[in-house]
């Protein structure tokens, strides 16, 4: 396998220039459905046999990315993944213009295939713009975590993939309670390998397809796929029990820390700064409370301890 790149400019070029493409292959995917819906007359851009490489994204791959296998920006497998699924949106979309071209209905199954294979594409380019974000420094060092950078780009894969479902999506933020007089007693060191350790313990007790943030000094963000407001109440609560009752043996010292956590439910009508506003607030009404408590923000606000 060829290694990636180690340098950031490089990488930088690459998340810019994807950032692009993603942008027009938008405006193409939009432009599509235009067409097909007002049944406007297709180019012959999109009637072509090699459809897939005029396109602005396709000059854009083939050109920066699919030619240029001496200095690739992902593993070889990502992109011929990426490859595969434009190719065949485009046969697809082809396919569908060229009958409605020549005055035929359009199958719904066919237009279900070709959202099918959109939406896998879709899905690609997101992981390649994470694993590009990795690369230049998303993850905390000190942690193992995502750091703030990622947060915008995670939530707005969850977004995407809300609208696309139909499935709930709640964001959690906690706040480690006294957690500076723990540096003030035992030092910056123990605090380091506390916040680690914390890090680890939401990363065991959470499910494997939650992903786990840290955003400030003390500060976490958990995103809860597939769970509901009542239901990421209940599992935030267990946590926050989970937490509170764990010793953490830690360099000769026997540390317990509680967490205050905030809980909104990811909506596709907020801007993410409104929901990150959102939970931020539920979690300073669990702090001022006394701390080591759950609020779940619910359309206005609404307090609810997940015990009770």
């Amino acid at each position: 396998m060829t290694p990636l790149p180690r340098d950031n400019s490089a990488t930088l070029a690459h998340l810019h220039g994807l950032d692009r493409a993603i942008a027009a292959h938008a405006a193409w995917l939009a432009r599509f459905n235009r067409q097909l819906i007002c049944r406007e007359t297709p180019s012959g851009d999109d009637l072509a046999l090699d459809s897939h490489t005029r396109c602005r994204f396709g000059v854009w791959f083939y050109a920066e990315v699919y030619a240029k296998p001496e200095a690739p920006m992902a593993e070889e497998s990502s992109i011929a993944a990426i490859e595969s699924a434009h190719r065949s949106m485009h046969d697809i979309a082809r396919h569908l213009l060229a009958r409605q071209a020549a005055g035929e209905s359009v199958p719904g199954a066919d237009y279900d295939a070709f959202t099918a294979v959109a939406a896998r594409f879709r899905q690609l380019l997101r992981r390649l713009e994470l694993d590009l974000m990795e690369r230049l420094g998303a993850v905390d060092s000190l942690t193992g975590v995502w750091n703030r950078q990622a947060v915008n780009l995670r939530l707005a894969e969850e977004i995407e993939r809300v609208q696309r479902t139909h499935l709930p999506c709640a964001v959690c933020y906690a706040d480690l309670d006294d957690f500076g007089r723990c540096n003030e007693q035992h030092g910056q060191r123990l605090g380091d390998a506390l916040l680690k350790a914390v890090a680890s313990f939401f990363a065991d007790h959470l499910r494997r397809y939650d992903t786990i943030f840290r955003i400030g000094g003390e500060e976490f963000l958990l995103c809860l796929p597939s769970t509901d407001i009542i239901q990421a109440g209940v599992l935030i609560d267990r946590l926050r029990i989970s937490l509170a009752d764990h010793p953490f043996a830690l360099e000769g010292h026997t540390l317990r820390i509680t967490a205050s956590f905030g809980v909104v439910a990811l909506e596709p009508i907020f801007f993410i700064d409104e929901t990150l506003e959102r939970v931020e607030r539920a979690q300073l009404i669990a702090k001022a409370e006394g701390g080591n408590q759950v609020c779940v923000w619910r359309d206005e606000w609404e307090k609810k301890d997940a015990a009770d």
